[in-house]
């Protein structure tokens, strides 16, 4: 049967996730110098797109639950050492890099304060909320790194992956898709009744992850028997694109900001999870390569999105407080953006770097729930160890 190498049939995923974690960092680049307001005209048609990288961390949520369900499908439904063990080593993959970030976004805290001529002062509470990660129901107190309130939110809805698993397994994926949907919306409308400043717990992310989880035990499953994908992923692809494309020009980000937006999030980001998932599992069926997500470049940054997400933020503000040191204080906006633009080199490589030494060392080389035959292309896949953000 002519079908892809196990090499080839997953890189697509670190393509993914290079992608969305570009999209974050242009964004934050962006949105750095202009604040969170659309443009008009020919520069608004450049560049407004950087303002919906709420979007990207849609399609790590949706990649966290495809690839994590890759070796339970290969398991025949089984999660290897049970739930404790599962969050031991879910816990191994993303806290050390999570919490060395958190030190080198305190550093640069300090560092700006001190540029700025401001006695050094950490916030205590806020240190406390983001050791326990709860920045993103605190979020007044995601001070230090803003990127970092994602995280808590797929570090809770893990807690929840065991359960998925048992349940998928005794009645099935529609039981668990309507449980996670029932449970997504009681939650976000009791966040919108009462405590709307949680918007960024976003419930509905666990209707997200478990579309991904979906979405990856057919690609496992049917990977074998034929490279067609199903009609019924089809029509969801283009209803998914259309609901999404018409919630967006509904409430889109104007100048006056993204308010609009973020209030109808559960429903965009429904829209962008769905469309996300059926795009994996048209790729995942590809026979061929898909060019620009399987491009090599890409897929080598996919393989540290996880620490380039972690660390792009300080290490963007740390160069913006840095060159106002050096440059007019009245400098043009965009002469200001172009300056820091060009350390990109710098973010990556230092993020990289922090990937050599926060990240790599607890990457798990195997699975125990792999076999050789069916085993992806890069570590994390192997694992099935996607951190979400970038995840992973």
């Amino acid at each position: 049967m002519n079908t892809p190498s196990a090499k080839s049939h997953r890189a697509y995923l670190d393509g993914f996730r290079a992608l969305a974690a570009l999209w974050v960092v242009l964004s934050h680049l962006w949105i750095g110098e202009f604040g969170i307001s659309a443009h008009l005209g020919l520069l608004g048609v450049l560049t407004n797109w950087t303002l919906y990288s709420h979007l990207a961390v849609d399609i790590f949520i949706v990649l966290s639950g495809f690839c994590l369900i890759l070796p339970i499908t290969q398991a025949d439904g089984f999660l290897k050492g049970g739930a404790l063990a599962f969050f031991g080593r879910r816990a191994r993959r993303i806290l050390p890099p999570y919490y060395a970030a958190l030190a080198l976004s305190i550093v640069v805290f300090i560092l700006v304060q001190v540029i700025a001529s401001k006695p050094p002062h950490i916030p205590m509470l806020a240190l406390a909320a983001n050791i326990f990660l709860l920045q993103d129901v605190l979020l007044p107190l995601n001070v230090f790194n803003g990127p970092f309130w994602s995280i808590a939110v797929e570090w809770r809805i893990y807690f929840l992956f065991p359960l998925i698993v048992l349940a998928a397994r005794h009645w099935g994926w529609v039981c668990v898709l309507l449980g996670a949907s029932l449970l997504s919306m009681g939650l976000t409308a009791a966040l919108f009744r009462w405590h709307p400043e949680m918007i960024l717990a976003c419930p509905w992310y666990l209707l997200l992850f478990t579309v991904g989880a979906w979405a990856g035990f057919h690609s496992e499953r049917g990977a074998a028997k034929t490279a067609a994908l199903p009609r019924g992923w089809i029509a969801l692809a283009g209803v998914s694109a259309a609901a999404l494309g018409w919630l967006l020009w509904q409430h889109p980000v104007t100048e006056k900001g993204g308010a609009d937006f973020g209030l109808h999030m559960p429903l965009i980001d429904t829209a962008a999870g769905l469309l996300t998932a059926s795009c994996l599992l048209w790729i995942g069926r590809c026979r061929r390569p898909v060019p620009l997500i399987s491009w090599r470049p890409l897929v080598q940054l996919g393989t540290f999105a996880y620490s380039l997400y972690l660390t792009h933020m300080p290490l963007l503000t740390l160069v913006r407080h840095t060159l106002a040191l050096w440059i007019p204080a009245k400098m043009p906006s965009l002469e200001h953006l172009g300056l820091t633009g060009a350390a990109l080199p710098l973010v990556f490589g230092l993020a990289y770097l922090f990937f050599l030494a926060c990240e790599r060392p607890f990457l798990r080389r195997s699975h125990p729930q792999a076999t050789p035959g069916n085993m992806p292309s890069s570590s994390r896949d192997k694992a099935g160890e996607l951190a979400g953000r970038p995840n992973k």
